[in-house]
């Protein structure tokens, strides 16, 4: 047995999993939808881009600033955008905010006024947390860090904030994942989900592959917090067993239908497991799934790409608009092609 093996397996071991069926009964309750789904731009898929502007980098992929992006997604045709949180200048992962609110709030509104002036929506925004991480410290400036960029998403006007449970921690093996969740991510998403709705802005948990690797976890932890204005940010390419690397195998478009109950967003992306495999998302068995669900929000994609991809965005000589714009096709295709049940 190798290291890694032995790992997934201990992993295993602490998480009893409930049979994702539990969860499918009834997801099909509703009529078949045979409209429009608006479309959104996921910012990440311009990441590298973004942060050679934000880094000031001459070398790598070619800079495109927060502004250039917005109307990139109106030209190639998108319904909205979904400007995270890390392309508004003076964010950081990890600390408050480095610029003044002065100029981060002036930021934010004037996101806002272009795409007003543009015609284009705002999904969402998002940021970056860890609330399965071991230090109290830690988590406690996550949630004020969350509690600030909701703030920001209100002058900014993104309906939908997304952020993560976190990272499987550290000290998963010495604990088990249910205390873990319930004692360490329960009371910080609900924190969040508090004020966000005092705010009026909705709390988006993204399974990431983390300590939301399964439907399961992901509707056992939405029910421990128990609040309304908390949803889920359904990752297409991130449903797996827990533990696992890759998601090769995994029952995928089971646990996004399992999930879509709850849903208040999206990210779909290119493949239905860990980039760096060759398998590519069916997005007509996608869409059909969506169809028979009540969700008629917006549906952002967001492209991922590994170093070893020949069309990586650092050997590009612009950023990657040809490869966004036919993943765009892609979906409305699939989209227009599953109007007929």
């Amino acid at each position: 047995m190798s290291p890694m093996q032995a790992k997934e397996d201990s992993f295993a071991q602490v998480y009893e999993q409930i049979p994702t069926s539990h969860y499918l009964v009834d997801t099909r309750k509703g009529s078949y939808y045979t409209g429009d789904y608006e479309i959104g731009l996921n910012f990440y898929s311009l990441s590298h881009n973004l942060n050679s502007w934000l880094n000031d980098s001459t070398e790598g992929a070619p800079p495109i600033d927060t502004m250039k992006a917005i109307r990139f997604a109106k030209e190639a045709g998108f319904d909205s955008v979904d400007i995270t949180a890390y392309y508004i200048p003076g964010y950081d992962n990890f600390t408050m905010p480095t610029k003044s609110d002065e100029e981060i709030f002036e930021y934010a509104r004037n996101i806002k006024k272009l795409c007003e002036e543009l015609g284009i929506a705002i999904s969402g925004t998002g940021v970056k947390n860890d609330f399965a991480d071991p230090s109290e410290e830690r988590r406690a400036l996550d949630v004020k860090r969350v509690k600030y960029w909701i703030d920001v998403a209100v002058a900014m006007g993104a309906p939908v904030i997304r952020v993560f449970t976190g990272e499987i921690s550290k000290d998963i093996l010495s604990s088990n994942w249910e205390t873990i969740a319930k004692e360490r991510i329960v009371p910080a998403l609900r924190e969040c989900a508090e004020y966000g709705d005092v705010k009026g802005v909705k709390i988006g948990m993204q399974n990431h592959g983390d300590m939301t690797s399964t439907a399961d976890q992901v509707i056992r932890i939405l029910q421990w917090v128990d609040h309304p204005n908390i949803g889920v940010v359904n990752d297409t390419g991130c449903y797996k067993s827990f533990g696992d690397r890759t998601g090769i195998g995994y029952s995928w478009y089971d646990d996004i239908e399992a999930v879509l109950p709850y849903t208040v967003n999206f990210q779909v992306k290119r493949k239905p497991t860990s980039p760096d495999t060759n398998i590519q998302v069916d997005l007509e068995e996608l869409f059909t799934r969506i169809r028979y669900s009540n969700y008629r929000g917006y549906i952002p994609l967001e492209t991922l790409w590994v170093n070893s991809d020949v069309n990586h965005p650092s050997q590009l000589a612009e950023p990657p608009y040809e490869q966004i714009r036919n993943f765009l096709e892609q979906i409305r295709a699939a989209s227009e092609n599953t109007k007929t049940k």
